[in-house]
């Protein structure tokens, strides 16, 4: 599949398209609710029957692994994003952990309910094999990073969440939202907290990247994307 091709399925087949469709419920109101969770609760844990389906309406979301010495953050998850598409099916457990990174806002909706409208839709297909591309990319960009120098690691991590869900100034630098700690930042890149903090400060002496005054900063992120060659974002910013 080329790019425009992926683009024009992401036109036809995001997020909110999906959301208008569970909205409109015939019978009466949608089966959804509203739920709030405090930064570093559990949304839904490894191994666990999962009887939902989630969409982010606020707030960022962890999806990690568990490790023999630690869970892993495979990626994170901002508004729109999906949670539970791996174990939607009954008597399906979720292979993967979500916890919340900052406070978050979701859209619980009954899985009984959103199987019945996805599966006897015309576009099911399609719908199925967008949510698995979202799910997939993620990864695959994560990976790419396992390869660079620690320092660069860290470096092309930080781009990462920077641009997914950075802000971006005027002066082409981008600010990284608080909650992308040294643990988190750590836990995503598999590196400890102590070589992510390390690599930090380095990153700072070359002028890279400023920690101080918060947020964390990355001064110029196209120079910065240039000296890594960071090709493979492109596979994850066409979908979003």
């Amino acid at each position: 599949m080329t790019l425009y091709d992926y683009n024009n399925l992401k036109k036809n087949f995001d997020t909110d398209k999906l959301l208008a469709t569970l909205m409109d419920s015939i019978e009466g109101p949608p089966p959804y609710k509203e739920l709030t969770y405090r930064r570093n609760e559990t949304i839904m844990e490894e191994g666990s029957a999962n009887h939902y389906f989630y969409v982010v309406k606020k707030g960022m979301v962890a999806m990690s692994k568990g490790t023999v010495k630690d869970d892993s953050i495979l990626t994170f998850c901002g508004p729109d994003d999906i949670l539970g598409f791996l174990s939607v099916l009954e008597n399906a457990i979720s292979p993967v952990a979500y916890t919340a990174v900052s406070e978050v806002t979701l859209l619980q909706f009954e899985r009984q309910y959103v199987i019945d409208k996805i599966t006897f839709s015309q576009e099911s297909f399609w719908y199925a094999y967008f949510f698995y591309l979202n799910f997939t990319h993620p990864i695959l960009v994560r990976e790419s990073l396992s390869n660079l120098p620690s320092d660069k690691k860290v470096l092309a991590g930080l781009v990462i969440v920077a641009e997914r869900f950075g802000r971006a100034e005027p002066d082409g630098s981008y600010l990284i939202p608080y909650y992308f700690t040294q643990k988190v930042i750590g836990k995503y890149l598999n590196l400890a907290r102590a070589y992510v903090a390390t690599n930090l400060r380095k990153l700072e002496q070359d002028g890279y990247i400023s920690l101080s005054p918060k947020p964390w900063k990355i001064h110029n992120m196209a120079a910065v994307k240039e000296m890594l060659d960071m090709k493979y974002t492109d596979l994850y910013s066409v979908t979003k």
